[in-house]
């Protein structure tokens, strides 16, 4: 017999339900029911140090190349359903700050570039970065915290950069359509000879056929001037855009590898973002999303285990 759990829970900050089934006897469950390892509540020993370097944006990359480099080992995602990744295995990040804004530079290794996702069949490359929302002094087997997703009561704050946003940032209407992936595409209505007035009403009305627009979705919306989304999490199964995005990026691919820039103020006034202060330390883990693999959502490589991030003072 099956047995289901049925779990709900509210998110702070911004409206979400989550309905986890946990469900026992059906094979998609396989994944939720791996131990998680001692090892993933024990961080590395080594870790990123952000140095204090006196620039602005356009120094930026320059800063980072000064900058030692801190390298992660990738794995599949096998913990929870869908499995998936891997395919990547390593990836390399710097990080800087200036007093006022905190730098970290990524880099890893794709040969492909993919920075569309239109078709059903299209996934996009991304990398995330992921920080305890409070401070956390000890993450151990007594005291627990997933390095994955964050755990109920320890939420996360996510920076999640997305190759299909950067690229939307040079295109005509800061959104690429369908009509950019199908461009010989028709549909009935832009063909009807004889259009009645509620037709043309129903298909011009944004609330009626632009759902993730008219609900004021991030993913649907144009114009962002971003490539970067704020996140939090609270778990699997939690993940939740920000109402107010304070992080910003920029990315581009080259010679089969993916060089990208992410920066945020070190503090900012919205309670969902993690705060940075110089001289603090505390923790950070990573992910890799290759598009030409089909990663996407749990899909993905991740480092299994915490890193230590120390935040330099100001000189």
């Amino acid at each position: 017999m099956m047995k289901c759990l049925l779990r709900k829970s509210v998110f702070f900050g911004s409206t979400l339900v989550a309905l986890v089934f946990l469900c026992s006897g059906v094979t998609f469950s396989q994944g939720l029911d791996k131990e998680v390892s001692m090892e993933e509540n024990i961080p590395t020993s080594e870790g990123l140090t952000v140095k204090y370097i006196a620039t602005d944006l356009n120094g930026a990359d320059r800063a980072l190349g000064q900058a030692d480099p801190y390298k992660l080992e990738l794995q599949i995602q096998d913990l929870a359903f869908p499995n998936g990744g891997g395919s990547v295995q390593e990836v390399e990040v710097r990080g800087f700050h200036n007093g006022e804004t905190i730098f970290f530079g990524i880099k890893w290794n794709d040969a492909s570039k993919n920075d569309r996702a239109i078709a059903h069949a299209q996934f996009k490359d991304a990398v995330g970065l992921m920080f305890p929302l409070e401070t956390v002094k000890e993450i151990s087997p007594e005291k627990p915290f997933s390095p994955r997703m964050g755990d109920r009561g320890k939420p996360v704050n996510i920076w999640h950069w997305k190759a299909d946003w950067e690229k939307e940032l040079n295109v005509d209407g800061g959104k690429e359509h369908m009509e950019d992936e199908y461009p010989n595409m028709f549909t009935d209505f832009d063909f009807n000879p004889d259009p009645i007035h509620f037709h043309k009403e129903t298909y011009e009305s944004v609330p009626l056929m632009a759902g993730g627009i008219s609900a004021g979705s991030l993913l649907s919306q144009a114009n962002r001037g971003r490539s970067v989304e704020d996140l939090n999490a609270v778990g699997f199964g939690t993940l939740t855009s920000q109402e107010h995005q304070d992080v910003n990026g920029k990315g581009s691919w080259s010679n089969g590898k993916w060089d990208v820039v992410i920066y945020r103020p070190l503090e900012t006034s919205d309670e969902n973002d993690v705060k940075f202060v110089p001289g603090m330390s505390t923790f950070f883990n990573m992910a890799v999303w290759n598009g030409i693999e089909g990663d996407r959502n749990g899909q993905k490589s991740v480092s299994i285990r915490w890193r230590p991030l120390k935040i330099e003072t100001v000189k």
